[in-house]
């Protein structure tokens, strides 16, 4: 499946959301290579344009993969370990739908030529990539609240997340209502960045505020919240 913002946006609304599973926290463990969520994740919206819903990417990757993970980490319990996982894949795709919404958003107000996704910059660390004024910001997607700060600021100091070249720029959302970065809900109440968020970040390149501060042509840049 392909289309416009619009048809996206469709989509999002359409998805059936299930916010208790954002408490279940029974499958934890570091799931790595080809098993990485993210990874198929961006294989299947990004490179094929499959859209799936939270429903059928549970049932692709618990298909694929599940029974290997449950015997690799011993879970005896077997709907304990698919609830688990329903969960942890809910919560990975729900983050995922953010993130490919802001890039979604930035091709249609930015043009897709200035606007850069590739497994190259998701291996640094980098979300997606715009280019401005001939300058490449190096975005940063995540919610703004204190634990996420908290691992943003772990992977900048250890995961050497910010050395793409370019300038790094932080734009989380929040999910509190009538701050300038607030996310706008759809009819299903699932969050999308806003225009004007975007815009926000457009005036501040254009005035000079965004500046790359490190000589290595790296820095983290922060909006100072107004």
């Amino acid at each position: 499946m392909s289309g416009t913002l619009t048809d996206y946006e469709i989509f999002l609304e359409s998805l059936q959301l299930y916010p208790d599973l954002f408490k279940i926290k029974t499958v934890e463990m570091d799931l790595k290579g080809e098993r990485n969520p993210s990874f198929l994740l961006e294989d299947l919206f990004f490179k094929q344009q499959q859209w799936l819903s939270f429903a059928d990417f549970n049932k692709y990757y618990s298909d694929k993969f599940g029974e290997a993970i449950r015997k690799e980490f011993g879970f005896t319990n077997d709907a304990q370990f698919s609830e688990g996982l329903r969960a942890r894949l809910y919560r990975t795709q729900f983050g995922f739908l953010t993130e490919y919404h802001a890039y979604f958003l930035s091709c249609s107000l930015f043009g897709n030529q200035n606007v850069i996704r590739s497994s190259a910059l998701d291996v640094a660390g980098v979300d997606f990539q715009i280019q401005l004024e001939q300058v490449d910001y190096n975005i940063h997607i995540f919610v703004d609240s204190s634990r996420a700060w908290e691992y943003r600021n772990f992977k900048s100091q250890h995961k050497q997340v910010n050395n793409w070249p370019g300038i790094h720029v932080n734009l989380p959302y929040s999910l509190k209502y009538g701050w300038f970065n607030s996310l706008k809900f759809l009819k299903n109440r699932f969050g999308v960045y806003t225009e004007k968020y975007l815009r926000y970040f457009e005036a501040e390149v254009k005035a000079g505020k965004i500046k790359n501060n490190n000589i290595k042509g790296t820095s983290i840049t922060g909006f100072i919240y107004s």
